[in-house]
């Protein structure tokens, strides 16, 4: 069966069907794979959700989503279930609303949205999500075409890292405007080997640093050089903190993407005045350096407009400057068992879900 999208978008969409397979917020403690989730439609978003930005509405056929850790229980709000969950989104446009301009039919686009909204009933804190879903309604702003180099798995893999890591360098750690990184500065990056630490090293470098150190284990050194790592600490054997392994004032910035206890004020012994201590986890430091900046983000806040942002990703991505070179596959059925995985604290690179194939 097919279902007419919405008034005024019908001539210039393909024929979608009314349901979908998909992997779904049932209640507060159930989740599972549906092969008949009802398909979104352009307008529900508007239709769920308060204090969107002006924005119209496009449909994706999603191809590739993928794993964060932010994404095995997130705060659903009760009177949006059962809702199909998932942040990443890679796919294709298949409708627009009469008033986008950016996006037409056909468009290769990738976004992020795990975006922190409000429902129009009630206005509880809750998540947009739907990467889960072999089709997906998102805001126009909140979507980037994809570089014509870049793989659909990785294109999948890539938005809600990219953007964190963008952002912690760029709006906290001054990447983009402190003359600090115009010297080769120092980065030291906890936890090089997940998806935000590949990301946050080779961006690193893009942005101009002269030398990033990171943490990992020993079993992926190679892979942290790989995107860039110049020196490798492994947290089985060495403490980053320790002065003997990083010297005292002898780092710029230190982004956090672990979340190990006391690391905020660790971070302030390593950081020379004019340094930047960023974290996505909430681990700030208790006392603060002076002459040192610190802030914690969460980029869920900050993903309902966002398209520029994966525009410069995509440049980046043109450049040779964004990549994950390791990705192991699930099917959209296998969900659980890549929550497992994730859960595990120790993926390497990203696990991506491959929305079109499910047993």
């Amino acid at each position: 069966s097919f279902m007419v999208l919405s008034a005024g978008a019908t001539a210039r969409s393909t024929p979608v069907p009314s349901t979908m397979a998909a992997f779904v917020q049932r209640s507060a403690i159930a989740q599972k794979f549906e092969s008949d989730a009802p398909t979104p439609y352009l307008g529900s978003l508007r239709a769920l959700y308060t204090g969107l930005p002006a924005s119209c509405e496009v449909l994706v056929r999603v191809e590739f989503s993928s794993v964060n850790p932010s994404d095995r229980s997130p705060t659903v709000a009760s009177s949006t279930l059962p809702h199909v969950l998932g942040s990443d989104m890679f796919g294709t446009v298949v409708a627009v609303e009469p008033n986008c301009t950016r996006l037409k039919v056909g468009d290769r686009v990738w976004g992020d949205i795990g975006a922190n909204t409000e429902t129009l009933a009630g206005a509880k804190k809750t998540k947009e999500l739907g990467g889960y879903g072999q089709y997906a309604v998102a805001l126009e702003t909140q979507l980037g075409i994809v570089p014509p180099s870049m793989s659909d798995s990785v294109a999948g893999s890539l938005p809600k890292v990219a953007l964190t890591s963008y952002k912690a360098l760029v709006w906290y750690a001054g990447a983009k405007n402190d003359s600090l990184w115009k010297r080769a500065p120092k980065v030291l990056v906890l936890g090089g080997s997940g998806g935000t630490g590949t990301i946050g090293i080779q961006l690193a470098k893009a942005f101009g640093a002269g030398e990033v150190i990171t943490t990992t284990s020993a079993d992926n050194f190679d892979y942290c050089k790989g995107v860039g790592a110049d020196r490798l600490i492994d947290y089985k054997t060495q403490n980053w903190w320790d002065p003997t392994v990083v010297a005292d004032d002898s780092v710029d910035v230190v982004y956090d993407c672990v979340g190990q206890d006391g690391t905020g004020d660790r971070a302030m012994t390593k950081l020379k005045a004019g340094g930047y201590y960023v974290t996505i986890t909430g681990q700030l430091a208790s006392h603060v350096k002076t002459g040192v900046k610190q802030a914690m983000f969460i980029n869920s806040d900050t993903n309902l407009d966002n398209f520029e942002l994966l525009d410069a990703l995509s440049g980046l991505a043109t450049a040779g400057h964004l990549e994950m070179p390791r990705l192991k596959s699930y099917t959209l059925d296998e969900v659980p068992a890549a929550f497992a995985e994730s859960a595990t604290g120790q993926v390497v690179g990203k696990l991506v879900i491959n929305v079109t194939s499910a047993k």
